[in-house]
């Protein structure tokens, strides 16, 4: 089917002393309103967080526009795709455009200058999650002694899916001592993440499956030691827990040569075809007197 575009512009419904929502809940909000398929949503926030804090409040003039195509023959996914999608934070632009590198068949989204929006680990493998204790050392609040906190926890409802922060193999998905439930997945390049306290897994999820990033690996629980159900996550290079979130990841693709001119033609398709639809879309608001 043709594409379908949506444009959403933050609003702070309530009054005006309400704190705004979070850029994660008004991504979600907006998107259901719109009719966007759920997974999509998914993928929306797995490309935006690499490079946003989804935890951000969001502010008046903020914005975010997307355009999808809704899955139907032929397609490879049931739920369609993202083929464009911007977002306008503080006054400042980012576009992101769904594309193909012709040479390996990788798909991935890519900012204007054609460069992947996605890293190599996601910071945050969940969506929502209340950020509440960070990495290092901490007076440990069940066993009041001072201890080195080695990663990164977020509090979030029971239930609240974990996805894999990155491409790898699962290597541990059993208990824990005082982790719990505890899945650990290995990256290349001596890379490994961790997730602990989790109420179960996902279904097929066991030692020795290879896992894609964003794929949801298990549900957020308060198993083993815990003080209320949230995430543990850890990150793991050659061995030794490192910060998740000042941890220089290693970046996506950057498209150079060749395809990186394929992309622009791509890119310039994209933009071309939007400005067409967004005078369309204007004619159409002033038809129906919005």
């Amino acid at each position: 089917g043709p594409p379908a575009a949506g444009q959403a512009v933050a609003g702070n419904d309530g009054d005006e002393n309400s704190p705004r929502p979070r850029l994660y809940e008004s991504l979600y909000e907006t998107s259901l309103k719109n009719g966007v398929p759920p997974a999509l949503i998914d993928e929306l926030v797995r490309v935006f967080s690499f490079d946003l804090d989804l935890n951000t409040r969001i502010q008046p003039g903020d914005s975010f526009q997307m355009v999808y195509t809704l899955g139907d023959d032929g397609e490879e996914t049931v739920n369609g795709e993202i083929v464009f999608t911007s977002i306008t934070l503080g006054g400042k632009e980012r576009r992101f455009y769904r594309y193909r590198a012709p040479d390996d068949g990788t798909i991935d989204y890519y900012d204007d200058t054609g460069k992947s929006a996605k890293k190599f680990l996601m910071r945050k493998p969940m969506s929502g999650g209340t950020f509440r204790s960070g990495f290092g050392a901490r007076n440990h609040p069940l066993l009041g002694v001072t201890r080195m906190h080695t990663g990164v926890d977020w509090a979030a409802p029971r239930g609240t899916p974990i996805m894999s922060a990155g491409d790898g193999i699962v290597t541990y998905a059993r208990w824990k001592n005082g982790y719990g439930n505890y899945i650990e997945v290995q990256h290349t390049n001596g890379y490994a993440s961790a997730y602990a306290h989790q109420t179960g897994f996902a279904k097929g999820i066991k030692e020795g499956v290879r896992v894609r990033q964003g794929q949801v690996i298990g549900y957020v629980g308060t198993t083993g030691l815990s003080t209320g159900p949230h995430l543990h996550y850890e990150v793991h290079v050659n061995g030794s827990p490192v910060d998740p979130l000042r941890i220089k990841l290693p970046q996506g693709r950057t498209l150079d040569g060749d395809v990186l001119a394929a992309f622009r033609a791509e890119r310039d398709r994209v933009d071309t075809l939007l400005a067409g639809e967004s005078q369309t879309a204007r004619a159409a608001t002033q038809a129906s007197g919005g």
